[in-house]
């Protein structure tokens, strides 16, 4: 008798391919602290550490002397909402970028289907019996 995996391959490999994918869009990583100057995305998370309290901020801009932002529940577009500080009331920093878009999945999902397809489809017309 002969295991399940050798048995169904093609499935296995859409398993493991969509489980990848899903991975991909589900990640968002939490980066060590900010080198200065940093080039922050203003859809990116910025976790401020400063006199035993943390803060989450967007929009984030660093010079040499301080930081700015916008409070992370407050919409980007409102300038008067940035704050400051000195980096010298920082104790650290970390990043969150923002996760994948739906969109940016369903692209990846969609190039991984049509590749499996392609091998389906290739491994049909050989008329292979292993390997695929």
């Amino acid at each position: 008798m002969t295991p399940v995996a050798a048995r169904h391959p093609i499935r296995l490999r859409i398993v493991a391919f969509t489980l990848a994918v899903l991975a991909v869009g589900c990640h968002s990583e939490w980066r060590p602290r900010l080198a200065e100057p940093a080039s922050i995305k203003p859809s990116d998370e910025v976790m401020i550490w400063t006199s035993g309290r943390s803060e989450v901020w967007h929009a984030v801009v660093i010079t040499s002397d301080s930081v700015s932002g916008i409070a992370y529940q407050t919409s980007v577009h409102c300038h008067r909402c940035r704050r400051s500080m000195p980096l010298a009331l920082v104790d650290s920093m970390k990043v969150s970028h923002a996760a994948t878009s739906g969109k940016e999945v369903l692209v990846i999902a969609g190039a991984v289907v049509a590749l499996l397809a392609a091998e389906a489809l290739v491994c049909y017309i050989v008329g292979a019996k292993e390997g695929c």
